[in-house]
């Protein structure tokens, strides 16, 4: 071998070196880039179980929610992500006035049509859900990042509890046989009676299906961690009311105990005899800010 030979094997050895250091560098980079990052939040937000009751709108309350994310990089920008949170929703109703009308039985067991009129009537409702998101996200470059986000969640119910008060309540008995309206004696729940505040009950209602927005601003820290700060929104795509039995009534007449009345909610209560349905649908609404640390593995 001579010494061009030399040369031009040193030449070729020196290039297939360099490709294969390259080769090694770049590939030690993309393994050192882990695509995995874990995440914890806190979220703080209005929010309510959206539905119109006797021309009312449901109006909104505080909630809040915690949980943690799991994402999976597809790219240096583009992430998919899921994960588990517990999501508190309150809301609640004001109507001036509900009347309505039913059949029933007294305590001699006959049968009449029992009248009340309700005055100041609120209800405040208390609602728990786990929700499991699949969602994708897109963040920009650099130390401090945009992102933004969207996907859906599953919301199942964990519970759901509501409270009802009213300033005041006149019922009547009217008897067709007889055709004479009663509006006494007390004893026999005929009469006026003042402020009614019942205690915590709960309601049913089903799995929110929920659309997820979300973006904000990513902060990038030390050591693959970072601080997410941002706003979301979460908007219910399906009626989550579990249906109304007819002969669940939102003023329950007591044959037994004639002057201690109990409350439904307006949410399960069956149809008023004046309007129809108390309630047709009800969806989850809520949007707030979100603080969210995360790292990668």
């Amino acid at each position: 071998m001579n010494n061009k030979d030399i040369i031009v094997y040193k030449e070729r050895f020196l290039l297939k070196l360099m490709i294969l250091v390259v080769l090694i560098s770049v590939t030690g980079s993309a393994l050192g880039q882990s695509k995995n990052e874990v995440s914890f939040f806190l979220q703080g937000s209005f929010s309510k179980l959206d539905y119109k009751v006797l021309n009312q709108k449901s109006e909104m309350k505080n909630g809040f929610g915690f949980g943690a994310g799991y994402a999976y990089y597809l790219s240096e920008n583009w992430s998919i992500g899921t994960g588990a949170e517990l999501q508190y929703i309150e809301g609640s109703v004001y109507i001036p006035i509900i009347e309505d009308a039913y059949q029933t039985r007294d305590q001699e067991g006959e049968n009449f049509e029992f009248r009340y009129q309700a005055k100041d009537f609120y209800e405040n409702q208390y609602a728990y859900f786990l929700n499991i998101p699949l969602k994708i996200q897109y963040e920009t470059k650099g130390i401090t990042r945009f992102y933004a986000g969207a996907g859906i969640k599953a919301g199942l119910s964990l519970k759901s509890e509501y409270k009802s008060r009213l300033s005041s309540l006149v019922t009547s008995g009217y008897y067709p046989q007889y055709d004479v309206e009663l509006k006494g004696p007390g004893f026999a729940g005929f009469g006026k009676f003042d402020e009614i505040d019942d205690s915590r009950s709960e309601f049913d209602i089903n799995t929110s299906f929920i659309l997820n927005l979300e973006s904000g601003i990513k902060l990038m820290l030390e050591n693959k961690k970072s601080l997410y700060i941002g706003g979301f929104l979460d908007y219910g795509l399906n009626n989550i009311r579990s249906g109304a039995s007819s002969e669940e009534k939102l003023i329950r007449y007591n044959s037994q105990d004639p002057m201690t009345f109990s409350v439904s909610s307006l949410l399960n209560s069956g149809e008023n005899s004046n309007s129809g349905s108390f309630i047709d649908e009800i969806r989850t609404f809520v949007f707030g800010l979100k603080l969210r640390y995360a790292f990668k593995l």
